[in-house]
């Protein structure tokens, strides 16, 4: 039998030991990819009650600059949840190119899900398998970024045409609101080279 430092090849391992140790290997991603997944779902639901709680100050104070705030939230959650998602496809093809061919081909799930998700009816516009800008999760980052984005200029055009506002105040909100403008098309970006992979 190897022992730690053994020069002998994975060949050399008795071939039910090597069995043990890939399957342990392959429950390991498992409960990774899992985990990452709960903590992506914690993302999403800390974006909503976020992007809520947010709005709603916003609101009640009737100070809609404050909703400039839900596309930066927006973004730093996003990021997050694109990185989990990165992380769990790199699971997935890891265990569909690696370790299924070391388990002889035994570990089929991974290579049987790529295919069944590859054909064409599943990407459509509105399908939840899709990256596309209808997909519920993008609508939850980008979406509700936009959206922010719109009620505060709108709600900003009416005060100006209402009232003076000094134009230190203008150029601040401008900017802001640029800005967020701005983080949420970066966000789109992140959204669509994640479909890629």
């Amino acid at each position: 039998m190897a022992q730690p430092g053994d020069p002998r090849s994975d060949d050399e391992v008795d071939p039910a030991i090597r069995t043990q140790i890939l399957l342990a290997e392959y429950s390991a991603l498992r409960a990774e990819t899992e985990r990452r997944a709960t903590v992506q779902w914690s993302v999403f639901a800390l974006q909503l009650a976020s992007a809520g709680a947010i709005s709603s100050v916003a609101i009640s104070s009737s100070d809609f600059a404050l909703l400039l705030l839900v596309p930066f939230a927006a973004y730093l959650l996003g990021c997050r949840y694109i990185l989990h998602d990165f992380h769990i496809k790199l699971i997935r093809r890891y265990v569909r190119e690696s370790l299924a061919e070391r388990l002889g081909g035994q570990v089929r799930w991974e290579s049987w899900r790529t295919s069944a998700l590859a054909a064409p009816a599943t990407r459509g516009w509105f399908s939840v398998t899709g990256w596309n800008f209808a997909h519920p999760t993008r609508l939850a980052f980008e979406g509700v970024g936009f959206l922010s984005l719109a009620a505060a200029l709108l709600s900003a055009g009416y005060r100006w045409w209402r009232t003076s506002v000094p134009w230190p105040l203008t150029a601040g909100f401008l900017l802001g609101w640029l800005l967020g403008f701005g983080v949420v098309l970066l966000l789109g970006q992140a959204f669509r080279r994640a479909s890629d992979l």
